[in-house]
């Protein structure tokens, strides 16, 4: 049975939340002010999620969304959202996450807003059904997959690839079986990691049909496995990634920033808050995004082990800052406040889970300077909670809209002592 329902913001998942009769409800594609008719389908957490049925009575800032397959396409959730004010509820995020924490927050720098089709990095599944072969993305809450013509998201050759990746998996995946296609843009061309969903040898076929792919669709270098035991399978050019003065080549799937520009946000805000030519610690470093090819001197500690070998291979090469990379599981093995003493400065970059072990050693640490990059505000509230107890302020604080029009937010953080 349907109902009607007054949408009163939007929540922390993009989905529009609203109230009627002491029940909460979620319903996806809806915006502030819109009144919606709705089915209600499952409890989560503390409402009832919903399906849209229409909208009755649209919100001003309702635009049409510039991709065909939003609404069914799980990556984008918000495409429907006038985008200045869309980039104001993304700072609120942040705003709502600190001040539920207790955590006194600075004026924010203006938000790095970036653009369609600048996405370089993306997990594309890969999917037969009989004779067909779905290329795509899973829809929202869902296995089932939705081929994709055209991303809008993505960097341009990413979308491109598209239908070389079909004609590939025609050879290789049998009827029933997936496998995700992990696609980086490098500077020298597309990084794509096929990784099968299911184990199954790595056969002649199987390889021949990925060395077409590369030529066909122009790919620097396509790999077999998951991230861990990846098998380079054709290297026709060697992906590089350039980081200032050092060049890394990246192993295959390796996690990058989203967008090209948030990554040099974020260097340029590491230099410009951590101090210029001092001795930082780059905790969480992967393979040295924020810290690498910069002056000054660096020590890297990262727990992926092949993240730490591409930065080694780096520094072997010489043509870098002075510079030092360690594997060390930051979580269950942080650096302890002595260690920590010989930094000037502080970088940290953790996944979504946050650095809770290790800001607890922050906080009791003498480090003066922390800059902090985090993917989740919920995360990085506890976090920066943890290191205000401990002395710290939020000095500054710039949100940066690489994740564009889902409900997750980039930011990176200034913290002093």
């Amino acid at each position: 049975m349907s109902i009607t329902l007054d949408i009163l913001e939007v929540g922390a998942r993009g989905d529009g939340v609203a109230d009627l009769e002491g029940k909460r409800y979620f319903v996806p594609y809806c915006l502030p002010a819109e009144t919606v008719e709705a089915e209600p389908l499952d409890k989560r957490g503390d409402g009832i999620a919903c399906e849209l049925l229409e909208v009755l009575a649209p919100s001003r800032h309702r635009e049409t969304p510039p991709c065909a397959h939003f609404g069914t396409c799980g990556g984008c959730v918000l495409q429907h959202w006038r985008r200045d004010i869309y980039t104001g509820w993304k700072s609120e995020l942040i705003s709502k996450a600190l001040a539920q924490r207790g955590v006194r927050a600075p004026r924010f720098e203006a938000p790095v807003a970036c653009e369609p089709g600048e996405r370089r990095r993306a997990d594309i599944v890969l999917r037969r059904e009989g004779r067909r072969i779905l290329a795509g993305f899973h829809e929202r809450a869902s296995q089932s997959v939705v081929d994709v013509g055209t991303c809008v998201v993505v960097r341009p050759r990413i979308s491109a690839a598209l239908p070389a990746l079909r004609s590939a998996m025609a050879a290789i995946l049998r009827d029933g079986t997936s496998a995700d296609a992990v696609v980086n843009e490098t500077d020298t061309g597309l990084d794509v990691l096929i990784r099968p969903h299911r184990r199954f040898d790595l056969t002649l076929p199987i390889r021949e049909a990925l060395i077409a792919l590369a030529e066909s669709a122009d790919f620097a270098r396509v790999s077999w496995g998951d991230r861990a035991r990846a098998e380079p399978v054709v290297v026709r050019r060697t992906p590089l990634l350039v980081l200032g003065d050092a060049t890394v080549e990246p192993p295959p799937g390796v996690f990058l920033q989203a967008t090209k520009r948030a990554e040099l946000v974020m260097r340029a805000g590491v230099t410009a808050w951590a101090g210029e030519g001092v001795h930082i610690a780059d905790l969480f470093a992967g393979i040295g995004a924020l810290s690498l090819g910069k002056p000054g001197k660096a020590s890297l500690f990262e727990s992926d082990k092949t993240a730490v070998a591409a930065v080694d291979a780096a520094l072997r090469k010489g043509a870098t800052n002075r510079a030092t990379v360690q594997l060390r599981d930051l979580f269950r093995n942080p650096l302890r406040p002595p260690e920590l003493a010989a930094f000037d400065a502080v970088v940290l970059d953790p996944p979504r889970a946050g650095a809770a072990a290790q800001c607890a050693e922050l906080a009791a640490s003498t480090v003066k300077r922390v800059v902090y990059a985090s993917c989740d505000p919920a995360s990085f509230a506890r976090d920066v909670r943890t290191l205000q107890d401990g002395g710290y302020r939020l000095e500054k604080l710039m949100p940066i809209d690489q994740f564009l029009w889902s409900a997750h937010v980039e930011l990176i953080a200034l913290l002093t002592k």
